[in-house]
């Protein structure tokens, strides 16, 4: 058996716990370089920053979607008021390095307001949108979102469209960490929504490629280990 493929370590930077846990208050643009030092020291090929959930951006700010959310992305204040995207610094760096960098999205997370105090304005104005259980109101603290709706799958899309817009990363995982994206027991009838949406990033990272010397902007899914859970969800990993 031969490897597949050149990269051996994928390193996935979880947004508040590196934040919180590692990162100073505030935080530096060296105080970032170092850290990605540390990781392509250790043998890193492929960091991955995860850089939204529930609506909120993290480590770059943009005039479309709200930032941060938590009270430790407030440490990067400092960089974005002074013009600089921590995001582009941890970019920069990865590829000065010859790490790949890929941008991560969390398609639903089900933190509820011990981590995320407010919602986004999105999820807060569009409780329909929302998933519940059969026959149960809207629960207020939840924040996680049905992919049957044709507006969060678009808001989703415009912000994996921005970020692409305006960062040369070189992938896009979409992370499906949480086991819903529609409601029960409808994911297979409606995995074809998802499956659209995937289709629709990949013709996007395909246009964006044409226009940089790096190669293919690679697509990936992080999903669950077996096939019958992955179509239960609405994933159509086949």
């Amino acid at each position: 058996m031969a490897p597949r493929g050149n990269r051996r370590l994928l390193y996935v930077s979880d947004p508040s716990s590196i934040a919180g846990g590692v990162l100073p208050d505030p935080v530096e643009a060296d105080d970032l370089r170092q850290w990605i030092d540390m990781l392509a020291d250790s043998g890193v090929d492929t960091f991955q920053q995860d850089v939204y959930a529930q609506g909120f951006t993290f480590y770059w700010r943009s005039d479309r979607f709200e930032y941060g959310g938590r009270e430790q992305h407030q440490r990067f204040l400092p960089l974005l008021d002074a013009g600089i995207q921590p995001l582009q610094l941890l970019l920069e760096h990865s590829h000065k390095r010859g790490m790949s960098f890929v941008a991560g999205f969390r398609m639903n997370d089900s933190h509820g307001s011990e981590f995320f105090p407010a919602p986004v304005d999105f999820i807060a104005s569009h409780p329909e949108c929302r998933l519940s259980e059969p026959g149960q109101d809207y629960d207020p603290d939840q924040r996680m979102l049905d992919f049957t709706f044709d507006e969060v799958r678009q808001f989703v899309f415009e912000v994996m469209e921005e970020l692409v817009s305006r960062f040369d990363v070189d992938g896009l995982e979409m992370t499906f960490r949480e086991p819903a994206y529609f409601p029960f027991p409808e994911g297979r009838q409606r995995a074809h929504l998802m499956t659209d949406l995937v289709h629709r990033m990949r013709g996007l990272l395909d246009e964006h490629s044409q226009t940089r010397d790096r190669g293919k902007i690679q697509l990936g899914a992080r999903v669950f280990s077996s096939i019958d859970e992955c179509l239960d969800m609405g994933l159509d990993v086949p």
